[in-house]
């Protein structure tokens, strides 16, 4: 069983719950749900910030302002690689331009082999018709 947490009035956690009425903690809750998702989906590791600017207000002896943002770094899909090739103009195609200059070797001649009849094709005797 966890242990109670006690919060002071002015605590932490009752800052965070002030401001922008609650909305970076619901900001927070959605960078974590959306981190384990992607680490399920894809692996790797999230990253959650949470940074707090407090500055004090002029002319005002007990009095600050408190900014936040929130960072998040999730993992993403892989996306697939293609390979293109760079033509004479520094442009980006698929298929080789010199495909006839690619050392590729010398072809051969292919033959087909040729046909012998099949037993299919022979004309039967005609038996006592």
């Amino acid at each position: 069983m966890p242990l109670p947490i006690e919060i002071s009035e002015d605590g932490f956690l009752n800052m965070l719950r002030g401001l922008n009425k609650g909305a970076v903690i619901e900001e927070l809750d959605k960078e974590l749900i959306k981190g384990v998702g992607a680490i399920l989906d894809h692996g790797g590791s999230s990253q959650i910030t949470l940074k707090i600017n407090i500055k004090r207000l002029r002319d005002l002896e007990s009095a600050v302002t408190i900014t936040h943002d929130v960072a998040a770094k999730h993992p993403k899909e892989d996306r697939p690689a293609k390979a293109m090739f760079v033509t004479h103009g520094n442009g980006l195609v698929d298929q080789q331009q010199e495909q006839g200059a690619l050392p590729l070797g010398e072809g051969k001649e292919h033959k087909r082999a040729t046909l012998t009849e099949s037993a299919g094709s022979v004309t039967r005797l005609n038996r006592g018709a």
